[in-house]
């Protein structure tokens, strides 16, 4: 899944929106219509109790470091393992 939310391809809203549009593509949050990567990394409420993961490797929640970056990247496999962010519900 980490390769997953670098791509943009996989079980996100954003990819639905575009490949699969018989699908929704909202966020089960319910504040964004679509669900993007950069929502669920830095503002979705549904992963909030796990985003001390990612601010430990960028306290801006930068995209380009959390994303392309060893200790970004580090994070991001933990905030998704521990999260089951970028998973199929």
């Amino acid at each position: 899944r980490v390769i997953q939310a670098i791509t943009g391809h996989g079980f996100v809203g954003a990819y639905y929106h575009l490949f699969l549009p018989d699908l929704p593509s909202s966020c089960p949050c319910g504040t964004s219509d679509i669900q993007f990567r950069l929502h669920i990394l830095s503002e979705c409420p549904l992963y909030e109790e796990y985003r001390h993961l990612l601010l430990a490797a960028s306290q801006d929640l930068s995209p380009s470091a959390i994303l392309r970056t060893h200790k970004g990247l580090t994070a991001l496999a933990k905030f998704i393992d521990t999260s089951n962010a970028f998973g199929k519900s």
